[in-house]
């Protein structure tokens, strides 16, 4: 008889787990000990109160209750034993008023341990009549006892979990949130020192286009002023009719040597201020527009030569031909920081032959273009190149660096123009690669 009522329970309750298990397990139970009452209870041991899994009353699913174990036959059975009071319960717990008011006359309950031997619940048959078979009831809670507790463990394992998933999400959530936030700040912070090194930018492109220009202006000055008083020589001469035939000639071959001096440095003025206005626009804007290449980065290189003057630096360029839609403005910041920093890092021995070299070339079948650049300066240690396009890092802050030259630079090619770039171990001085795609309006 046992085996066929163990048959039809793990019939009922194969593949099912959760609220299902246990409410297939309770009705199961119910109707084969016949009791008026069968629940499932889990125990709360800091309100020293159960809360029923599942109940069945009078063959039926009921709402799940939660009562006081003081004074009840259920206090025994959490303190670990098997208690069954085949009669005349309510005389043993007079004090348990649930069992008097539902005229309750036996009862048996089972502990339910967890995996480590701790009483967590447990199963438990009413009666309103005495108990008939009371081995049998006894039988099934004691063999089903041990899987009701484990799917108990289960179900809690995977409300834990959902918990534990829902409050980790909740962390990402909350943390990408800050992370997002964060990368919002140091955009702006990384625009904000871009506008402000290209302020800086073009403060030195003042200052050099000033120093530039002043020397043909200078030249056409004094060109001029030296005209003007000989053609005011000439009038006198012609008013006072001494004005000779040698002293006419004379006037014609300074006109013919001093003219073509003067041209030449106003249209070289001419260019100066271009290219400065060029550039400057650049500098301040960063919008895209179409250039060539070679012709715009010895536009840039023009407005530098002051500086490459005073540490003696020769520089050379050999770049490509190409029409390129690009963001001029980044690539005279690329350029103007690094020739910059070999300026102010890499020529430090005066007297030394300083020189800067730049190399274009296609490559991807004609589809980017790599720059080369390279100095012959004193180079770096390992530790600096490590951290050469750290924001902030810098060997000369006792001279007034700031370590954002570089850096810049780094974000100007991998951001704005689409490139990448690689820093290469030369036997002296700095070199570095960069690419960038070549692309048409």
């Amino acid at each position: 008889m046992l085996d066929q009522h163990l048959r039809t329970i793990l019939e009922c309750v194969d593949n099912r787990y959760g609220d299902d298990f246990f409410s297939s397990i309770t009705l199961q139970l119910d109707k084969i000990i016949a009791a008026d009452y069968t629940f499932i209870a889990r125990l709360n041991a800091h309100a020293h109160s159960a809360k029923t899994i599942s109940l069945v009353a009078k063959g039926q699913l009921a709402d799940n209750i939660e009562y006081d174990l003081k004074h009840s036959p259920c206090e025994n059975v959490v303190d670990d034993s098997v208690c069954c009071y085949p009669a005349d319960v309510c005389r043993v717990f007079p004090n348990d008023q649930l069992l008097v008011d539902m005229e309750i006359d036996a009862y048996l309950g089972t502990p339910l341990k967890d995996s480590n031997g701790q009483v967590m619940g447990l199963i438990v048959a009413l009666y309103e009549n005495p108990i008939e078979e009371k081995e049998l009831t006894q039988a099934l809670f004691e063999i089903f006892s041990g899987r009701i507790a484990a799917e108990i463990e289960r179900q809690e394992y995977e409300t834990a979990l959902e918990k534990l998933n829902h409050s980790l999400e909740e962390k990402v959530d909350q943390r990408t949130g800050e992370l997002q936030e964060a990368l919002l700040t140091l955009n702006k912070a990384q625009q904000q020192l871009i506008e402000s090194e290209k302020m800086a930018a073009l403060g030195n492109l003042v200052a050099g286009i000033a120093h530039e220009v002043n020397t043909p202006l200078g030249v056409s000055i004094t060109s001029q002023s030296y005209l003007a008083d000989q053609f005011k020589e000439l009038c006198q001469q012609m008013d006072q009719e001494t004005l000779t035939k040698e002293g006419l000639l004379q006037f014609r071959e300074d006109m013919a040597e001093a003219l073509p001096l003067l041209y030449s440095n106003l249209t070289r003025a001419t260019e100066l201020i271009q290219n400065f206005k060029r550039i400057a626009a650049d500098q301040h804007e960063d919008r895209a527009d179409t250039i060539i290449l070679d012709k715009y980065y010895e536009q840039v290189v023009s407005t530098l030569r002051p500086l490459l003057r005073e540490k003696a630096v020769d520089i050379t360029l050999d770049i490509p031909t190409i029409s390129l839609y690009t963001y001029p403005s980044a690539h005279a910041q690329i350029l103007s920081n690094l020739i910059k920093n070999s300026v102010m890092h890499g020529f430090l021995n005066t007297g030394d032959e300083h020189k800067i070299q730049l190399n274009g070339q296609l490559i991807d079948d004609g589809r980017s273009i790599k720059i080369t650049y390279s100095d012959n300066g004193i180079g770096f240690n390992e530790e600096t190149r490590k951290r050469i396009f750290e924001p902030f890092y810098t060997t000369a802050r006792h001279k007034g660096g700031i370590g954002l030259g570089m850096s810049i630079v780094y974000n100007l090619i991998r951001q704005n123009i689409g490139g990448e770039l690689e820093l290469l171990t030369p036997e002296t001085g700095l070199m570095l690669e960069y690419s960038f795609p070549i692309t048409a309006a």
